[in-house]
């Protein structure tokens, strides 16, 4: 009967009053007597629930801005990469331009050495 409730819904209704068994609440054992200590055993649960949700959501935040911190830098690097291949490209065309001038230089150098010998 108890294995189909949850361990709150066993903590309020089926601790009776002053029984002093043993209670369970997050997978930790917690004795109490009376219906008090019962209900400030919930609302300390609960209470540590809350706090934990909240430093959930403010350490969700930080790995969000981190994340968004990282994309940020990743597409700097991808613009400056860019830019440094076209560089080297217009490089690479006016060297392959000059490669290609330089036999027509050569004839040319020859011709005058040829001619003024």
């Amino acid at each position: 009967m108890l294995e189909k409730r949850s361990r709150m819904q066993v903590l309020a209704a089926d601790a009776p009053s002053g029984s002093g068994e043993l209670l369970i609440m997050n997978d930790l054992p917690v004795y109490k007597r009376g219906r008090n200590k019962i209900q400030e055993a919930i609302e300390e649960a609960e209470q540590k629930k809350r706090k934990d949700e909240f430093k959930n959501r403010i350490s969700a935040a930080k790995s969000r801005a981190r994340s968004q911190e990282h994309t940020r830098f990743l597409e700097e690097k991808v613009e400056q990469l860019r830019n440094e291949n076209a560089l080297l490209k217009k490089l690479l065309s006016l060297e392959a331009a000059a490669a290609e001038r330089l036999p027509e230089e050569r004839e040319v150098m020859q011709g005058k050495k040829a001619n003024s010998v």
